[in-house]
């Protein structure tokens, strides 16, 4: 079984995240967050919580056991392509996600025969 603090770190790396950004998404302190990820300190289960949903990880995965990194109920309804895409897209740097963002927007736009505005950041 990984330690939390390996699992934080990973996670961090998977979403292309710093400390900082999860700390802002969170509200968990920067301090905190370099504790857990130093193995000096460990979350307790609220701030578990809100690791795991800032990161989109499984909380159960999280604090170590053997189960998919995605909660199964994020990705269910995903077709294997859109699993594929999204697992690129969260590999891609700030440049690479930001020009996926703008094709998706043009493309939606064009089939839609208007502007409305689906992607935020």
């Amino acid at each position: 079984m990984s330690e939390i603090k390996d699992r934080i770190i990973e996670a961090l790396k998977y979403n292309r995240m710093s400390a900082k950004e999860l700390s802002d998404k969170t509200g968990i302190p920067k301090s905190s967050i370099s504790q857990y990820m130093s193995g000096y300190a460990k979350p307790k289960h609220d701030r578990i919580y809100l690791i795991a949903k800032a990161l989109h990880v499984d909380e159960a995965w999280l604090i170590g056991y053997d189960v998919p990194m995605v909660k199964e109920t994020f990705t269910q309804n995903l077709s294997p392509n859109e699993k594929n895409l999204l697992d690129i897209y969260r590999v891609l740097d700030d440049k690479g996600q930001h020009t996926v963002d703008t094709v998706t927007q043009m493309e939606y736009e064009r089939v839609k025969g208007g502007s409305t505005a689906i992607l935020k950041k």
